[in-house]
């Protein structure tokens, strides 16, 4: 069976998206014709952006609004052209590449605009969710040339019930033709295996507790939400350090995210790691006393998964995808109430018996989530058609 594999802009970064499709794709016996492309704005951010190991240091924005306002309109206008360029350059390429015989899987419903120009009766599209259209209200041409070209896909893979209920909600599409395929955990590689010898790289003591959060900054990942409890949580624990890990991956996030730091004044209780390795974070989810995952709108949630895996307690928000993920092995919380989210921070990092019980259920149901299912429930969407 070959497939043609119409991934979108290539990445050396393993996270969210490219993980899933590697952790699949590595488990299947099919010949993938892979169509990539070069992106000018990911070349473009790579080369400019700077190493941001010390982001505390940062003197605060002193700009007035109206001048940030209008760097933020012509700096909008630039990154729209870009891209608006790479997706041109993009559907000549899926255009000259492509195998009639092949099956076309668009791997992200970024992409899913691709379907209307490619004529094919075999084409499925792999939608981890609807965030910019459901969520964030963008109704952009781009986007409903997304929303147009998924429409067309004779099979839509995603990753979680709530997902397909959005799908079915906003496009009407065809449920008994929505396959879903949930994500995973690679469970030879996070594991319990609690250890805290990886914080005296950052000069971290081994007998401080940490709280962690993996992920981006945007906006929906709600992390002033997380801040404000963690500045409710310092007057009961001082000490306390939350540890970012992840790109800011929105532009503008992380100036906001340090502003908002120093005006609960934070700056010594957080530490931004920024990208970390596929290798590496296993060992940060087994150093750490608990994992908040904070995010509003979710299409299914990684990192609560890996640190249960890992035997992390878990608090994360009660929204969208989330409870399917965590169930009973997690707390969940309103992800606008602070008081709730401090008081079982709190909690968690001051009751042994709490995080034991936490631990075993996490382990439990971790182990319902693996990427050998998700390959042979893929390979059965490819059989299909």
């Amino acid at each position: 069976m070959q497939i043609d594999y119409i991934n979108g802009p290539k990445t050396d970064k393993i996270f969210g998206m490219s993980k899933y499709q590697i952790e699949i794709h590595k488990r299947l016996d099919v010949k993938l014709n892979i169509i990539e492309y070069e992106s000018i704005m990911h070349n473009l951010e790579k080369r400019y952006s700077h190493p941001l190991k010390s982001n505390l240091e940062n003197k605060p924005d002193t700009q007035t609004h109206e001048d940030s306002k209008l760097k933020n309109f012509f700096v909008e206008i630039g990154r729209t052209t870009l891209k608006n360029i790479d997706r041109y350059r993009y559907k000549i390429k899926v255009q000259n590449n492509i195998k009639k015989q092949n099956i076309k899987h668009i791997t992200s419903q970024e992409n899913a605009y691709l379907l209307n120009s490619i004529k094919t009766n075999r084409s499925v599209v792999t939608c981890y969710d609807l965030i910019p259209w459901a969520f964030e209200k963008n109704h952009s041409r781009l986007w409903k040339s997304n929303m147009s070209g998924l429409k067309k896909a004779d099979r839509i893979m995603t990753i979680s019930e709530f997902s397909k209920d959005e799908i079915i909600k906003y496009l009407n599409y065809p449920k008994e033709r929505i396959h879903i395929v949930s994500a995973a955990v690679d469970h030879d590689l996070y594991h319990k295996k609690r250890n805290k010898d990886i914080l005296i790289q950052h000069n971290i003591p081994k007998d401080q507790k940490f709280i962690l959060y993996v992920g981006s900054e945007t906006p929906r990942q709600n992390l002033n939400f997380l801040l404000r409890s963690l500045a409710k949580l310092k007057k009961k624990l001082p000490g306390i350090k939350l540890l970012k890990i992840g790109d800011p991956q929105s532009y503008g996030a992380r100036k906001q995210l340090l502003n908002t730091i120093r005006e609960l004044d934070l700056q010594n209780n957080v530490i931004f790691l920024g990208y970390v390795s596929e290798e590496e974070l296993p060992k940060w989810y087994n150093a750490s006393d608990l994992l908040v995952y904070p995010c509003l709108y979710a299409g299914f949630g990684l990192p609560p998964l890996e640190a249960m895996a890992c035997g992390t307690p878990v608090i994360t928000s009660n929204t969208s995808s989330l409870p399917e993920v965590v169930d009973d092995a997690g707390i969940m919380v309103d992800p606008n109430d602070d008081n709730a989210l401090e008081l079982n921070m709190y909690n968690v990092l001051t009751q042994d018996d709490l995080t034991q019980k936490l631990t075993e259920k996490g382990l439990k149901r971790s182990k319902i989530f693996t990427w050998d299912n998700a390959a042979k429930e893929t390979q059965e969407v490819y059989d299909s058609l």
